[in-house]
């Protein structure tokens, strides 16, 4: 019964023919009782029933179909010559979560994944030890089978903002990263739990989000990435951030489960030496970790593309606008542009308010004496000495902004806690100005 509906869900035997090979797999590594623990150059564990189960996976997959190249664990990276024609190819982690294995824990499992042009089209993840299999196709969807039970169907769906969340984290790789994610959340509960199960816990619905900070192989990933985008129940699946062939197979981190904010304007203003870049560029990190599209216009690098551009009151005026136009445009194509300028002028950020959707006024409040004191550039000494001419806040004017989205003061924020905020505020839907002071 079991396979006549497989067959019917995914319109081909072949998730039945690598359903069946997860489990021979599972079966080997069950019968590991006291395993003998070697260790890879990485540093990472490995013992002699990963190399069986892969043994075991790789002949099998060759007998689905010759044609599709394998990536195994254990089989190392093809270089990226070889792999740059790839269309489609397996990605197989024969034994996922070593450590819990070796220390009889139930959270280790076998993972296969077909990626297909770069989405992970079929996944299979499982968990000998707790004996349930999931499973997803990109035309059937994803499912559980729990022991000899019927498949269930998994559908999913985001968390409602301000939704205290269910937080899954790794056993292994805990991170100062991943408790500053979660400090700055309602969070209900954090979970650990080894393996690839994290993917399928938030697909069925058991958590809300899966965060992670330390880098990863595709390996690890692929088969609950395709069990986690096809378990929305609709044609559409959920969004995921996680790309496939990358040159080294790494991926350095992602947050799951989560929407990218809509692209945005977000315009940071204030005097020379705030630290205006400093918060953008961290926040331009955290937004890449959630799956947005980022474009930095720096102040200094900006000039570079208009390099004819002066500092009297009309070319500022003029800049700000190209810059403004610039970032309205970004926007509509799905980029959320982090603008770092001085802007000294009310009047023509405002203007580049009016071209955006989405605009966000982040006014770094720091006076003028900190700025001065800071002076990381030189530029306030070479004013008072006279080497520097219409420098803002020396010998030209700056109008802070009458009612901005967020006002940060970096005398009492560290830069990281900055980020945080404007963060909070793109993903959680905030409407009143905020202040931090």
């Amino acid at each position: 019964m079991v396979r006549s509906h497989l067959t019917l869900i995914a319109g081909t035997e072949r998730i039945e023919q690598v359903i069946d090979l997860a489990r021979r797999a599972g079966d080997i590594i069950g019968e590991g009782l006291e395993p003998q623990t070697d260790w890879k150059a990485d540093g990472s564990p490995v013992t002699i029933y990963d190399r069986k189960a892969h043994q075991l996976i790789v002949a099998g997959l060759k007998e689905i179909d010759p044609s599709i190249p394998i990536v195994s664990e254990e089989s190392g990276v093809p270089p990226m010559s070889e792999r740059a024609a790839w269309t489609r190819f397996w990605l197989v982690d024969p034994l996922d979560g070593t450590r819990e294995f070796v220390e009889k824990l139930p959270d280790y499992t076998v993972n296969i994944a077909l990626v297909d042009n770069g989405v992970p089209a079929l996944g299979v993840v499982y968990a000998p030890a707790r004996e349930v299999m999931y499973y997803a196709t990109r035309l059937g969807g994803a499912f559980r089978i729990a022991n000899t039970a019927a498949p269930v169907r998994l559908s999913s769906r985001p968390p409602a903002p301000g939704t205290p969340l269910r937080i899954l984290e790794s056993r292994a790789h805990r991170s100062p990263d991943l408790d500053a994610f979660a400090a700055r959340l309602p969070v209900a509960e954090r979970i650990a739990v080894g393996s690839s199960l994290k993917f399928c816990w938030v697909a069925e619905g058991r958590a809300d989000v899966y965060p992670r900070f330390t880098p990863i192989m595709e390996w690890d990933v692929a088969a609950g990435d395709a069990v986690f985008r096809w378990s929305s129940g609709t044609s559409t699946p959920h969004y995921s951030p996680l790309t496939y062939n990358n040159a080294d197979m790494r991926i350095p981190g992602f947050v799951l489960g989560f929407m990218p904010p809509a692209p945005a304007v977000v315009w940071f203003t204030g005097l020379p030496g705030a630290g205006k870049t400093t918060i953008a560029r961290l926040v331009g990190e955290r937004l890449r970790r959630l799956g947005s599209q980022i474009e930095l216009l720096d102040g200094d690098e900006i000039r570079a593309i208009f390099p004819n551009t002066g500092f009297s009151r009309e070319d500022r005026d003029a800049h700000i606008r190209r810059v403004g136009d610039t970032a309205s445009r970004l926007e509509r194509h799905g980029v959320t542009s982090l603008v770092s300028l001085v802007s000294p002028y009310r009047e023509s950020r405002d203007f580049a308010r009016r071209l955006c959707r989405q605009f966000i006024e982040v006014y770094v409040s720091t006076p003028l004496d900190e700025c001065e004191r800071r002076d990381p550039k030189g530029l306030y000494g070479r004013a008072r000495a006279g080497q520097v001419g219409q420098l803002t806040g020396v010998a030209d004017p700056y109008e802070p902004p009458a009612s901005p989205e967020l006002t940060i003061d970096t005398r009492t924020m560290t830069p990281e806690a900055a980020a945080d905020l404007v963060i909070q505020y793109l993903t959680r839907g905030q409407t009143a100005p905020a202040t931090a002071q």
